[in-house]
C-alpha cells in the first residue's frame, strides 16, 4: 500500500567541496541542473558527463548522473554513479541516501538497510532514511521495528502523511485497534476527500478487515468522485465483506457498463448469492465469464455456481469447457471430477482427478475425491494408490489422505488374505493424530480391530466414532454387529435401530456439501 519514499531533490547538489573546480566544469554542471529541473534528461546527462570529464572529482556531477539514471529506471548504472560519489566523499549523507534508495528500488533490502543506517549515523534526523528503514522492516514482516522508524519521522514532522500511514499499517498488522483508530482520525483530519492518499488509506483499512471505518471514508470520497470506478468497486467490496449485501448490489449495478464490467459482474454475483438470489447470481457469474473468457477465475466461479445450484450436467459442461480452455488448470479438472463424482460417474471422475493430481500434486480436495471413489473403479486402484503414495511422501497435514490410504491398505490386505493390517493402522493413527475427532478414522480402526477379533477394542473405537459424529450411521451398525457377537441382544438391537434411523435421515446432501465446500476453498 505504501509507495517508496525516495527523495530525489537536487537542492544541495552545488555545495562546496574541498577540491578546486574549474569554472567551465561548474558551468556545465549548472546547465545540467537546469536541464534536470526541466526534465530534459538526455541534455542533463550530456552536460553532467561533460562536467565530470573536466573535473573527475566533481561529486555533484556523479550524483546528478545517478539521479538521471534513477528517473529512467536504470538502477544498475545509477548505483555505480552513487558508489563513485560515496567513494569520493564517504561522509556525504545525501549521496549515501541516494545509493540506499537505489538498493531499495532493486529490492536489495539488506544492502539498502545497512546503507540507510550509515546515513543515520551521519544524520540522525534524516526523515528519508528513517522512513525507508520503516518500509524495509514492513517488507521483512517486522511491524514493531517498522513502527519505531515511522514514529521517529512523525516526531520530526507531526504532519508527515507517509509516516503516519506507515504507522497505521503497523498498528493494523499488530492488531492495536485504539492506536489504529487514533491514527485514522488524524489522517482524516490532514487529508481532503479528493486526496488520493485518503482512498489508499481506506483500501488499507479494508484489507485489514476494518470495514466500517473503510466504508465511512469511501463514502466520503465517493461524494467527491461519484463516477469513479475504483472508489465504487472498493466500496462495494467493503459492503460485501461487512455483510451489507443490498448496499453492495446497489453500488455495483451502475458499474456494469464500464470498462471493468466483468469484475463488477463477478462481485455482483457474490452479493446476489448472499441474498439468496441464486438465479440472478448465476446470470451475473455467466456474464463475467462471457465478458472475459480468458479469465480462469470467472469461468471457474460460473461452473462452481452451476454445480451448487443447477445440475451436475450443467456443471460438467462448464468445467469441461474450462479444462479445454485452460489446459494447465488443475482447478477446472478437480471441478469436473467433482461433478462426475457427485453424479456417480466414478470412472470418469478418477481419470480427470488423476490428471489434476499431475498438474497440482498438493491439492487436498483431489485426494479426498480419489479416496472416496477408490472402491468404485477397480481398474484405477493401482494408479490411485501410487498417487497417494507420492502425495504422502511429503507428509502433508491432511488427515483425510492418511485415512483413505489406510483404508486402501486394509482392502489390499483383505484381497490378498495376508491379514497384515499394521500398515493400515499406522496411517489411521497418523490421521487421528492430525484430527483427534475424526469419526471415520475411528470407524475404520474399529473395523480392523473387529476383523482381527479384538472385539473389546473395536467397541471402544466405534464408541469414539459415535462421540465424534453422532449422526454417522455406520459406527452404530458395526457396534450392533459386535454386540451381536458378544451376545448382548438388547444393545445390538438398540444400535441397529439407531443405524436404520440415521440411515433413513442420511442422504447424499452431506457428501455434496463437503465436496462443494472443498471446491469453494479453491475460489480465488
Amino acid at each position: 500500500m505504501l509507495r517508496l519514499f525516495v527523495v530525489l531533490l537536487c537542492a544541495g547538489l552545488s555545495q562546496a567541496y574541498p577540491q578546486e573546480r574549474s569554472l567551465k566544469a561548474e558551468d556545465f554542471f549548472f546547465g545540467a541542473r537546469q536541464h534536470f529541473e526541466n526534465q530534459e534528461w538526455d541534455k542533463a546527462r550530456i552536460a553532467a558527463s561533460k562536467a565530470l570529464e573536466l573535473n573527475p572529482g566533481l561529486v555533484d556531477a556523479e550524483v546528478m548522473l545517478g539521479l538521471i539514471d534513477t528517473v529512467q529506471a536504470q538502477f544498475s548504472s545509477a548505483e555505480q554513479h552513487f558508489l563513485r560519489a560515496v567513494s569520493l566523499q564517504p561522509q556525504n549523507d545525501q549521496a549515501l541516501g541516494y545509493l540506499a534508495s537505489t538498493y531499495l528500488q532493486e529490492k536489495r533490502y539488506r544492502e539498502a538497510a545497512s546503507t540507510f543506517q550509515r546515513v543515520l549515523r551521519l544524520n540522525p534526523h534524516s526523515q528519508a532514511a528513517n522512513y525507508n528503514l520503516g518500509l524495509i522492516a514492513l517488507v521483512r514482516q517486522e511491524p514493531a521495528e517498522a513502527l519505531t522508524y515511522f514514529e521517529r519521522v512523525e516526531r520530526i514532522n507531526s504532519g508527515d502523511v507517509p509516516a503516519l500511514t506507515g504507522m497505521l499499517e503497523c498498528q493494523l498488522i499488530l492488531k492495536h485497534p485504539a492506536e489504529s483508530q487514533q491514527l485514522t482520525l488524524k489522517l482524516r483530519g490532514l487529508l481532503q476527500p479528493q486526496d488520493p492518499r485518503l482512498f489508499q488509506i481506506a483500501t488499507m483499512l479494508a484489507l485489514h478487515q476494518q470495514y466500517e471505518t473503510a466504508i465511512a471514508i469511501l463514502e466520503q470520497v465517493r461524494q467527491v468522485y461519484p463516477q469513479s470506478y475504483d472508489v465504487n468497486y472498493n466500496l462495494a467490496l467493503a459492503y460485501l465483506r461487512s455483510d451489507k449485501y443490498s448496499q453492495a448490489v446497489q453500488t455495483l449495478e451502475p458499474l456494469l457498463g464500464q470498462a471493468k464490467a466483468a469484475e463488477a459482474y463477478n462481485l455482483l454475483a457474490q452479493a446476489r448469492e448472499k441474498l439468496q438470489l441464486r438465479d440472478q447470481a448465476i446470470l451475473a457469474y455467466q456474464k463475467a465469464a462471457e465478458l472475459e473468457p480468458g479469465n480462469e477465475d470467472y469461468c471457474y466461479d460460473h461452473a462452481y455456481a452451476l454445480l451448487q445450484y443447477v445440475s451436475y450436467d450443467a456443471a460438467m459442461t462448464a468445467f469441461s469447457a474450462g479444462a479445454r480452455d485452460f489446459p494447465k488448470s488443475w482447478r477446472m479438472r478437480v471441478g469436473l471430477g467433482s461433478a462426475y463424482f457427485l453424479a456417480g460417474e466414478y470412472t470418469q471422475a478418477i481419470q480427470v482427478l488423476l490428471e489434476a493430481a499431475k498438474l497440482e500434486p498438493t491439492a487436498k480436495v483431489t485426494y479426498y475425491l480419489l479416496g472416496k471413489a477408490y472402491e468404485s473403479a477397480v481398474e484405477w486402484q493401482t494408479a490411485i494408490r501410487e498417487a497417494f503414495k507420492a502425495y504422502l511422501m511429503n507428509k502433508p497435514q491432511d488427515p483425510w489422505a492418511y485415512y483413505h490410504y489406510g483404508n486402501m491398505l486394509y482392502l489390499e490386505a483383505q484381497a490378498e488374505s495376508t491379514r497384515d493390517y499394521q500398515g493400515a493402522k499406522a496411517y489411521l493413527k497418523t490421521a487421528l493424530s492430525l484430527n483427534p475427532d475424526f469419526a471415520e478414522a475411528y470407524l475404520q480402526m474399529g473395523i480392523i480391530e473387529q476383523t482381527e477379533g479384538r472385539l473389546t477394542e473395536s467397541v471402544q473405537s466405534f464408541e469414539k466414532a459415535i462421540r465424534a459424529n453422532p449422526n454417522l450411521p455406520a459406527p452404530h451398525y458395526r457396534l450392533g454387529l459386535v454386540y451381536q457377537r458378544l451376545g448382548n441382544k438388547e444393545k445390538s438391537k438398540s444400535e441397529f435401530d439407531l443405524f436404520e434411523k440415521l440411515k433413513s435421515e442420511s442422504s447424499g446432501a452431506q457428501e455434496k456439501q463437503t465436496v462443494v465446500q472443498s471446491l469453494g476453498e479453491q475460489k480465488k
